[in-house]
């Protein structure tokens, strides 16, 4: 974990388990801690099809976006993956219009202990 322009950020790989599809094949990609957002992770649209979560089956929520505006998502239960505990997380993995980086929430954060430090820009994750 590390902190990015003033952004907790986690290395992590999302899956779709179902059909054994993961993103990114090899690596891992930059996801944004956001505890403003009450979900487990909302991702772009176009990720969410190449993860082919499209595919099954999908329910509906609306989200309260910070100027109060209601937004309706889509989405189903996938996996992430954090390589530097070498563990997963099961979810509701969500998209919605304009949704442009992979973000986690609170739900996704239950279970883990964070530690921000913005005197020395460190960040640091480790499981309760």
């Amino acid at each position: 974990m590390e902190i990015v322009d003033g952004i907790p950020v986690l290395e992590v790989v999302l899956e779709n388990p179902l059909l054994s599809i993961r993103y990114p094949e090899e690596g891992c990609l930059l996801a944004i801690l956001d505890t403003g957002y009450e979900g487990f992770s909302i991702i772009p649209r176009d990720l969410f099809k190449l993860l082919r979560f499209n595919e099954l089956s999908l329910h509906s929520r609306n989200l309260l976006l910070p100027d109060g505006r209601l937004s309706k998502s889509i989405g189903t239960f996938g996996r992430i993956t954090i390589p530097e505990l070498k563990t997963f997380k099961d979810g509701f993995i969500e998209t919605s219009e304009g949704v442009e980086e992979v973000v986690l929430g609170v739900e996704f954060a239950k279970g883990f202990k964070f530690t921000l430090d913005y005197c020395t820009y460190s960040a640091e994750i480790q499981r309760c």
